[in-house]
């Protein structure tokens, strides 16, 4: 806080020393060209002198510079007083009588003091910015380094597959075109992440020049100093140049031994990691995004998603199949003359479904032109669940150890047992693999999960053990589903919960509970974002971000 000694200081009048005749007296002018203070005498020779009559002459209380010394405004509360002060509580310029009557018990400091500080920390600020931009420039310049190797690699794949692909039989043309069509995903997904990085680079770039520039053109002799430094300290934060992209990971293509299935392992496999970071799933950060009730409140049977924000539904005692969004608006409503249990999507065109009660049939709904066609007979099974692998091929479960396996024609190629318990949920995993519900002696409230080869053979078993060391006792688990990386989510009715299995873990955790509003979950499906859909007994679906 000031002294008094200095308070009585800034309560003196300012004066000025006129630059001519070194005359206090009168001295109320300034020429703004020869940065001069003048006396009233001294202004009018200085008006009409050869050299000097055209200089912009000006009170003294509106002269915009003075070297590089600063000149402070004149007080609009108190005329002929000057801002010479600056509070640093109210963050404002004082004149001595603002400072006696407002401000006495401020912390105050003079005008010229405060000035370097900030002339100073715009230099620190400029300085800054260009650090930053040079720093996002290099992040593009290696980004669209990694592209290019990255498209590079690609290319070198899809020479090796071509070059596969001319010494198989016409049959491996399916294959083959599944493969490349695998490679321009990623090659698309991965062209789409560089563009994301690089415009955000660039536009990072092109909003700190601006800032650069605003403060190049910051008159460093006037109050505008102030605005530009406390507007650059509060947008500089914004540009953290800590943030680094995660790297493209490089596919490449392996070829396998020779074998059946369809002539895939002959043909070979891209194998590729993930390409860009898997979230770990916690269910701490676990939000919901949206709660609806579905139509009459009937109990959500299956929810199949499309996309990121639309999902087909079937339900408890009703004829349709309906499409809502994420807030529960119905976009599209079928009619169907029998109820749908159980629905997987065939691409973007067609839903494959079972009904209730158990019919040995599946059926088949084109979205092109709303008609049902009876897709396969299974009999005598009965079908209860359905599924479709990465080479599309048709997995039923029927309610007994074994699994139908039919070709896109609904002719029955294959079956599969696994165990001697009924198998009542399937969902196909990636390489060939199945993820089914068992029920334990046919017990509805007793279930544990499996997951096998293509074969049938089992490969591992989850009987409940959760990541915490407990136990989850007399799971009723119902309709499951899995995302990208296939982590297998799956409800328990019995127990509230909403479980995810990681791909090689025999351990899940659980996801969801009642805390976060799911109660009696009897159908779930993962959209393309890896949002998770819940639907409960009470007719309401949960739609949670991970």
């Amino acid at each position: 806080m000031a002294s008094n000694r200095s308070v009585r200081r800034a309560q003196e009048p300012v004066t000025y020393t006129c630059a001519l005749c070194d005359s206090e007296d009168e001295v109320r002018w300034y020429c703004n060209d020869c940065q001069e203070n003048l006396c009233d005498r001294c202004k009018e020779f200085h008006s009409r002198g050869k050299k000097t009559k055209n200089d912009d002459v000006v009170s003294i209380g509106d002269a915009n510079r003075q070297g590089d010394k600063p000149v402070p405004e004149v007080c609009k509360l108190h005329p002929g007083k000057q801002l010479d002060l600056f509070c640093s509580d109210c963050n404002e310029f004082l004149c001595g009588i603002c400072l006696s009557k407002i401000h006495k018990h401020h912390n105050w400091k003079p005008f010229e003091d405060e000035f370097s500080s900030k002339l100073q920390h715009l230099k620190e600020h400029m300085a800054a910015i260009s650090t930053k931009i040079k720093h996002f420039k290099n992040e593009t310049s290696k980004r669209h380094h990694d592209n290019e190797g990255f498209n590079d690699n690609i290319d070198t794949v899809r020479k090796e597959v071509n070059s596969k692909r001319t010494k198989l039989k016409a049959e491996v043309d399916y294959i083959a075109d599944g493969i490349l069509a695998e490679l321009s995903a990623l090659e698309k997904e991965e062209s789409t992440m560089n563009k994301k990085d690089c415009q955000r680079s660039e536009k990072k770039v092109e909003e700190l020049t601006r800032l650069l520039n605003e403060a190049e053109m910051t008159d460093t002799s006037s109050v505008s100093l102030f605005e530009t430094e406390r507007s650059l300290r509060k947008k500089l934060p914004l540009y953290d140049v800590n943030v680094r992209y995660v790297s493209p990971k490089q596919p490449r293509f392996v070829t396998e031994s020779i074998d059946r299935v369809m002539l895939t392992k002959t043909f070979g496999k891209v194998h590729h990691e993930n390409q860009y970071e898997k979230i770990d799933i916690d269910s701490k950060h676990v939000q919901r995004l949206s709660k609806f009730s579905v139509p009459q409140r009937h109990q959500p049977f299956s929810i199949c998603p499309v996309d990121d924000s639309h999902a087909w539904l079937s339900m408890h005692q009703y004829q349709r199949l309906v499409l809502v969004n994420k807030k529960g608006v119905v976009k599209e409503s079928i009619k169907l003359d029998f109820c749908p249990f159980l629905i997987t999507m065939v691409g973007t065109t067609d839903i494959l479904m079972t009904s209730d009660p158990r019919r040995t049939f599946v059926y088949k709904l084109s979205l092109h032109n709303k008609q049902v066609t009876t897709f396969a007979d299974i009999r005598p099974h009965q079908s209860h669940d359905v599924g479709i692998n990465e080479w599309g091929e048709v997995f039923v479960s029927t309610d007994t150890p074994e699994i139908v396996v039919l070709n896109q024609s609904g002719t029955i190629i294959r079956k599969v047992a696994i165990g001697s318990e009924k198998i009542l949920d399937i969902v196909c995993l990636s390489s060939g693999r199945l993820c089914v519900v068992h029920t334990i002696r046919g017990s509805l409230a007793d279930r544990h999960m499996k997951i096998t080869d293509e074969s049938g053979t089992v490969i591992q078993t989850w009987t409940g053990d959760l990541d915490n060391s407990q136990k989850g006792d007399r799971m009723n688990l119902y309709n499951m589903s899995c995302d990208k990386y296939d982590r297998v989510f799956v409800p328990d009715n019995h127990n509230n919960q909403v479980y995810v299995l990681p791909r090689d873990g025999k351990q899940a955790m659980c996801l969801l509970n009642q805390t976060h509003g799911v109660v009696r979950p009897s159908a779930l499906g993962v959209d393309t974002c890896g949002n998770v859909w819940i639907g409960c007994e009470d007719g309401t679906v949960h739609v949670m971000g991970l």
